[in-house]
């Protein structure tokens, strides 16, 4: 199932996806749209096409690039950018691509464990020979209230309609309860007495950005899953990538039985530790800021995401989160 889309943004989206495929010489009419959260990602074998827009995104896209050469030239287990296009990031006016290798998967859906080993792996390593942010996860979500704050007439009606009707309050003081909970969460994260030694993260490690090749691809098996979106990776505390399969079993109803199989996996439950109260509320700012300037046009999203602020706003960590379509 992928993520509905208004006939505005699927149209905008298709036209970028024709120019870039029309770039690299495939032809569009088979790719498919699989997810569209921050990114817009479709699969046209045998490439995978991510694309982004923003202020920020050929910059991102770029550093991706370098990062993705790096990790390969490590030998980590991670999604591989297509060796048979040139030069890479593309772009499409205000959009920007880059390209993959198709990965043929399992129909398995990757588990809490499947993570335990690629995270072990990157955790290995101190520093690339790449220059890498430093984690800053609150600079971030200022910045997505920021852009929300500062969108197009018609984009800035369709907020602030939308939070009105889902959350009782105009879009202003929305988002000003947003900033104001970032303020309070980065004072938080200044007092954490951090467990393990910063390093090289991927910053987003949840089971949706896990692959589990078919047996034979990349000449591993099945038992080697592959680390995607590369957006994140910076240095940061390694604490931060056990977080998403901890909030997926305390806030997105999954199995407790899986995240301790990850917990044996990995070494680490994070649960246990006194600064996870603290990066627990970080994680859910993350994902509610996420989309906040980019639901024009995607009523899922824009739904799950009123679910999620409602619970949030009311500090009701009973509330079970549903994943974006």
């Amino acid at each position: 199932m992928t993520t509905a889309l208004s006939d505005a943004v699927a149209l905008e989206l298709r036209s970028h996806l024709n120019d870039i495929c029309a770039q690299i010489g495939i032809d569009p009419d088979g790719a498919s749209l699989v997810k569209y959260t921050m990114n817009a990602v479709f699969v046209a074998p045998p490439f995978v096409i991510r694309l982004a827009a923003g202020p920020h995104a050929a910059m991102l896209a770029r550093r991706v690039v370098s990062v993705a050469a790096c990790l390969e030239e490590a030998s980590m287990p991670v999604v591989r950018l297509a060796s048979d296009v040139a030069s890479q990031p593309i772009f499409s006016g205000d959009w920007v691509a880059t390209v993959w290798q198709y990965v043929p998967t399992v129909s398995d859906e990757p588990k809490p464990i499947d993570l335990a080993a690629p995270l072990r792996a990157l955790h290995s390593l101190d520093r690339l020979d790449v220059a890498l942010p430093h984690w800053s996860p609150i600079e971030k979500f200022r910045r997505r209230l920021d852009a929300a704050a500062v969108l197009p007439p018609e984009e800035a009606v369709e907020l602030e309609q939308w939070s009105r009707t889902e959350m009782g309050i105009g879009a202003a003081d929305l988002l000003q309860d947003l900033r104001v909970r970032c303020d309070e969460a980065e004072e938080d994260l200044d007092r954490v007495v951090w467990r393990l030694p910063w390093g090289v993260i991927h910053g987003d490690a949840h089971t949706g950005n896990i692959l589990l090749p078919a047996a034979g691809h990349f000449a591993v098996a099945r038992s080697e899953p592959l680390l995607c979106d590369l957006d994140g990776l910076c240095i940061g505390p390694r604490e931060w990538d056990l977080v998403p399969t901890a909030h997926g079993a305390t806030r997105f109803g999954r199995s407790p039985a899986d995240y301790q199989e990850f917990v044996g996996a990995y070494g680490i439950d994070i649960t246990e530790w006194t600064g996870w109260p603290v990066l627990r509320r970080v994680r859910e700012l993350q994902l509610v800021t996420s989309t906040i300037d980019t639901l024009a046009g995607r009523p899922d999203v824009a739904r799950e995401l009123a679910h999620r602020l409602r619970s949030l706003l009311f500090d009701d960590l009973q509330v079970t989160w549903r994943r974006y379509r």
